[in-house]
């Protein structure tokens, strides 16, 4: 496709988004509604978040479970934002020894692969991951002053777009990362 067709494209698919969008412009709070009927049917191969289910899904792949590639995970459980490489890297320390950032790397790109993690844009200058929990789908606010990320627990804005982009292009497990931006109630 040349420049000229590629822009076209891409304005044709925003004006599209946008139109979707526009259909569902309030997001509500949901009450006792699983993802599944919300729609948000997980992409994750675990049926629950948690260290346990993490380790049986590595050992059932074959692979092995050091204590830095656990205190790596322990390390994202308890994490309450995305974090970076290096945060990660930083909080993974065990038996005063810091795992490398090759290892942090490499373990990332494994939980990437198993669907496990995902990396999260927050229009800064390094990614960021976090893990997927298969029983909660949310998305993000981050404040463009202090840099604060905001989880965003209630109902997702766009996931009957999802739905539609799915059926429309033949996709089948959709899923997205979206990141809103503004300035958050101290930044004001």
């Amino acid at each position: 496709m040349r420049g000229a067709d590629l822009g076209a494209a891409a304005g044709y698919h925003l004006s599209l988004f946008t139109f979707y969008l526009s259909l569902f412009p309030y997001a509500t709070t949901v009450d006792a509604v699983t993802l599944v009927e919300m729609g948000h049917e997980p992409h994750s191969p675990l049926a629950e978040l948690s260290l346990e289910a993490i380790i049986a899904l590595l050992h059932s792949r074959g692979l092995r479970v050091t204590k830095g590639r656990q205190k790596i995970l322990e390390t994202l459980l308890e994490a309450t934002e995305p974090l970076s490489l290096e945060e990660i890297q930083q909080r993974s320390v065990v038996d005063g020894v810091t795992p490398d950032y090759a290892t942090v790397f490499r373990v990332m790109g494994l939980l990437e692969e198993l669907q496990v993690a995902q990396r999260v844009h927050l229009n800064r200058s390094c990614s960021y991951f976090e893990l997927l929990d298969p029983q909660q789908h949310y998305d993000h606010l981050i404040c463009t002053q202090c840099g604060r990320v905001t989880l965003m627990v209630d109902s997702c804005p766009v996931e009957k777009v999802e739905q539609a982009i799915g059926k429309r292009y033949g996709f089948t497990d959709v899923r997205h990362s979206l990141e809103f931006f503004g300035k958050c109630p101290e930044c004001r």
